[in-house]
């Protein structure tokens, strides 16, 4: 007979990237959470208020809905989930459909759901007759104002894949509620006239799908099972779920976690739902010893806690899928992008110098002491200091050693990481072990002002100048970016070298040369430049903050990132166009660039 935890774990593991992972939809989830006795994992979407909204029961005056969004989103969940907040009668369910009758203070209303829209093609790549009726029914609704309403959950892919899978000769109110929704997507808006409106939850932020999950696995009292049981392996102090279960709970950790979310949103990566709550019930119960990677209640569990050295499964090491084969790992759009940062993978000195050599220095003792040495989950490796001795002496000198060192190193850079808090992440400059040396200063000194309705520092927006002076115009000028120099080629706007000045604005204008405003559409920011009379913006993404700061600090753009550096080129031709800034047909005044970094503009005349 399973115990009150091991039927808890059964479902956590459930959530998590185990190999048959059809439980992750929301209509097994219910049968599997039913079965073991045991409430699903759950929290109020916060798209639900704006779903019940499109249904008022005192007028009757509902909408059609469309909620997209990327696989994970939790359309399913809302769906299945309205059906339990609404007033129904006569629910009738189908394959990946229901109905209901809804008594309303303005009489009847009937509701249909579509939650499973892959299922309709799961057969046929062609809608059946009665699918392309429901489709005809919701675009009759919408035009026509019949009192039947319709909820439709679809993908963002599927919802292009749903009408052309659509026979020829349909209704054409089909096609018009076709180009209503892709229009109405693609332009990132919500309503549609008075009876249509388009739910993206793709739109709602990384950060709070992440603390909503955090809150949804941490705030269960079916974590007692440590007291309750602590005579089972799974729930030991020791156990790796128990030293991964205070890791999760840390400010420190999660703290990081919301930083990491915040970073998907601002490189363009959205974390959906299931996403999220795979990787944090992964970093719980992942164990490289165990099958699939994801640990379970069985009789094997006391020969893994007893074999395995505690820092195997690691929470450092789970978060980021270590225990996980690379094929399972690299089908999760999260790992991809934890992946992308590459956390604990970039050389840093000042860091290493602590690692390697903090316990034997003096000077480097206090540093040393404060994030290297404590290690409060007990998940160092205990035989690092092995590899870090045979490193100092020159004994690793085989391709594995160095590779098993370089792989260990990294590991310990990710464990000081993710156990730092935000003081310590800024003074020891730890965002320097990532692809992006400036992802702290674009959180705390961009999105932060921003998210509180004031606008960045001066400091950052001469920065943004300078490496926009310097990408544009390829010339080394002055970091002092006080001045925005828009410029071109004698042959083409692309030119690496832009010698041929057309216009110039200071950061003192109003409006000034460059500024960083938020955009309600989107979780990134725009930049706008102001020349000419006119605008032109841009996403500000964390890539293209990145590469303005490195080039502003010297780097040179190509050397850096052709594609970076072709994607400035690109925005730099729009940006041209858009402010309609030319050459004089007069004169020409080229650009020269003085030893002290700073323009001189030489003047060229046209004989008449």
């Amino acid at each position: 007979m399973t115990t009150n935890g091991e039927r808890w774990i059964q479902l956590l593991r459930s959530y998590s990237p185990v190999a048959d992972n059809e439980a992750m939809q929301a209509e097994h989830i219910d049968k599997l959470a039913r079965h073991l006795g045991v409430a699903k994992l759950s929290f109020i979407h916060p798209a639900k208020d704006d779903l019940l909204s499109c249904f008022p029961l005192d007028t009757g005056q509902f909408k059609n809905v469309v909620l997209t969004g990327t696989a994970g989103d939790g359309k399913t969940s809302l769906c299945l989930g309205i059906l339990d907040e609404l007033k129904h009668k006569d629910r009738v369910e189908g394959k990946g459909i229901a109905t209901i009758s809804i008594q309303t203070d303005a009489g009847m209303r009937g509701l249909t759901l579509i939650y499973d829209v892959t299922a309709w093609r799961k057969s046929n790549p062609t809608l059946q007759p009665e699918q392309v009726d429901v489709i005809s029914r919701m675009a009759k609704s919408v035009y026509e104002g019949t009192d039947e309403y319709f909820v439709l959950a679809v993908n963002d892919g599927q919802m292009h894949e749903l009408f052309r899978a659509l026979p020829d000769g349909v209704d054409p109110a089909i096609s018009r509620l076709q180009n209503d929704l892709i229009t109405t997507h693609a332009s990132g808006g919500r309503d549609c006239g008075e009876r249509l409106s388009l739910l993206n939850l793709s739109h709602v932020s990384s950060e709070r799908i992440m603390k909503l999950c955090l809150g949804a696995i941490l705030d269960r009292p079916e974590w007692n099972c440590f007291r309750d049981e602590p005579d089972h392996p799974l729930f030991d102090q020791q156990s790796s779920l128990a030293r991964n279960f205070v890791a999760l709970s840390a400010v420190e950790i999660q703290e990081k976690l919301l930083m990491l979310a915040q970073l998907a949103d601002v490189t363009g990566h959205h974390l959906p739902v299931r996403g999220v709550l795979c990787l944090l019930t992964n970093a719980l119960l992942g164990h490289p010893d165990a099958k699939d990677g994801v640990l379970r209640p069985c009789a094997d569990l006391s020969f893994i806690a007893k074999n395995s050295a505690k820092n195997k499964a690691a929470f450092h090491r789970n978060l980021f899928g270590d225990n996980l084969k690379p094929s399972v790992r690299n089908k999760r759009g999260i790992y991809r992008f934890l992946s992308m940062i590459h956390i604990g993978e970039e050389t840093t000195n000042d860091l290493d110098e602590l690692i390697i050599f903090g316990e034997k220095d003096a000077e480097l003792a206090q540093g040393y002491a404060e994030i290297v040495a404590s290690d409060r989950f007990e998940q160092q490796n205990p035989h690092f200091s092995n590899l870090l001795t045979a490193y100092i002496r020159g004994d690793i000198v085989q391709d594995e050693e160095t590779k098993e060192f370089l792989s260990e190193l990294a590991a310990e850079r990710r464990r000081i990481f993710l156990q730092a808090s935000v003081a310590q992440m800024n003074s020891y400059e730890l965002w320097q072990t990532t692809i992006f040396h400036h992802a702290g200063t674009y959180l705390r000194e961009i999105i932060t002002p921003l998210n509180n309705g004031r606008p960045p520092g001066r400091a950052n927006l001469r920065k943004i100048t300078s490496g926009l002076n310097r990408i544009w115009t390829g010339l080394l000028l002055t970091e002092d970016g006080t001045e925005l120099y828009f410029a071109s080629g004698l042959d083409l706007t692309a030119a690496p070298i832009s010698d041929l000045f057309l216009a110039q604005a200071d950061l003192e204008n109003n409006p000034p040369a460059v500024e960083v405003a938020h955009n309600h559409l989107h979780t990134i920011p725009d930049l706008i430049l102001n020349a000419n009379g006119r605008d032109f913006r841009f996403p500000l993404t964390l890539q293209r903050f990145e590469f303005l700061c490195r080039v502003s600090e010297g780097t040179m753009p190509s050397s850096f990132s052709r594609e970076a550096s072709s994607d400035f080129m690109s925005l730099k031709q729009r940006c041209l166009r858009k402010l309609e800034l030319k050459a004089s047909t007069t004169s020409l005044n080229l650009l020269e660039v003085r030893e002290s970094g700073t323009i001189h503009k030489r003047a060229i005349h046209f004989s008449e």
